[in-house]
């Protein structure tokens, strides 16, 4: 880290130790929408957090990779549930790849000022036509589209004449259904999203999204890992303190060399994940990346699970009950864990891309 990230991450520390402490997370699990829109607007218009990657052009800071993770892995570390990844990661990755100057121009700046909160569908069975006014309409439904329910634009992959596309929906149309899905990690929402003939936009190059779709998902992939690694570091200070206190036998838990290798352990597991999150390289050709991307994914899920459920252990029974601050890092562990597919898929991938480049 530079003297300048140092700065930033204590900064970005210090402002989200204020506005989403733990009683905060939890208040806003309970809640329907499951973010504060004030902290929203204050993250844009205090640091710019959501324009952090968006270049200047937009409004936005224009900043790289390392500055982009470090903002995830800090969000990742207080457990932050508002929309902020599927509108960074997802939604101006998105409009950024396609190159649509025009919905650049529209959205990134809005996102960058935090006026706008985005969801996207990467798949489902949705399939997108032209209207008899010439309009596209768009039909199918999208299962587990991040903060859904947050966002007010959609951002929808979908099947057409051409090909594959991407096409824009306001949810306050007609014919958007968004219903709230069950999930194990309350601190992150998903939900199924239905459009019956629900009139959308065209963005970017007919028929030319696939590729643009695969590039947003790795780079979301990065994001991820960079946010699981914030929670993994969190979750091991959380385990040292308590095995630095809780006393057996008359002498600290973590005086024992048993629980004095777990906690050694998971730190290499930390340390590793900060490691590969922040050697990837943004500036990669899309095969090249998404072999990084998936290798970084892949271990990051593993590794993350690995330090909470060792958290879990270390705390004994009181790690796994509603009330205490392990038993949420290790939902959102395992929720992370599988999303995008789980690290067996990933591998798979990684496995078949690899045979192929030889």
């Amino acid at each position: 880290m530079s003297d300048e990230l140092d700065d930033f991450r204590r900064s970005l520390r210090g402002f989200l130790a204020r506005v989403s402490p733990e009683s905060e997370v939890r208040r806003l699990m309970a809640d329907p929408v499951g973010f504060e829109p004030s902290t929203w607007q204050r993250m844009a218009v205090e640091l710019g957090l959501p324009g952090v990657a968006i270049p200047e052009t937009y409004g936005g800071q224009g900043f790289g990779g390392a500055e982009s993770r470090l903002v995830f892995e800090e969000l990742g570390r207080v457990l932050y549930g508002g929309p902020y990844f599927a509108t960074v990661a997802l939604g101006a990755e998105m409009l950024l790849r396609l190159g649509d100057e025009r919905a650049c121009a529209e959205w990134l700046t809005r996102i960058a000022d935090g006026s706008l909160r985005t969801a996207v569908a990467l798949r489902g069975d949705l399939r997108a036509r032209t209207g008899a006014d010439g309009a596209w309409v768009l039909d199918g439904t999208a299962p587990h589209v991040i903060d859904a329910g947050a966002a007010s634009l959609l951002l929808v992959v979908a099947r057409t004449a051409d090909g594959v596309d991407v096409l824009a929906v306001d949810p306050a149309e007609e014919g958007v259904t968004v219903t709230p899905s069950p999930v194990l990690d309350p601190t992150r929402r998903q939900a199924v999203v239905r459009f019956d003939g629900v009139r959308a936009r065209r963005l970017g190059r007919p028929g030319q999204a696939s590729a643009v779709a695969a590039r947003v998902r790795d780079q979301a992939m990065v994001a991820l890992a960079a946010e699981q690694t914030g929670g993994a570091a969190r979750a091991l200070e959380l385990t040292v303190e308590h095995a630095s206190s809780r006393e057996q036998f008359g002498r600290p838990v973590g005086g024992f060399q048993a629980v004095k290798h777990l906690c050694a352990e998971r730190l290499l597991d930390v340390e590793s994940m900060r490691s590969l999150v922040f050697a990837v390289d943004d500036n990669r050709d899309d095969d090249a990346f998404a072999v990084q991307a998936r290798t970084v994914r892949a271990f990051c899920s593993e590794a993350y699970f690995r330090v909470t459920a060792t958290a879990v252990q270390v705390h004994g029974g009181i790690g796994f009950t509603w009330e205490h601050p392990i038993g949420l890092y290790f939902k959102r562990a395992k929720s992370s864990e599988l999303l995008f597919d789980g690290p067996a898929t990933q591998r798979e991938e990684l496995a078949d891309r690899l045979l192929t480049a030889r």
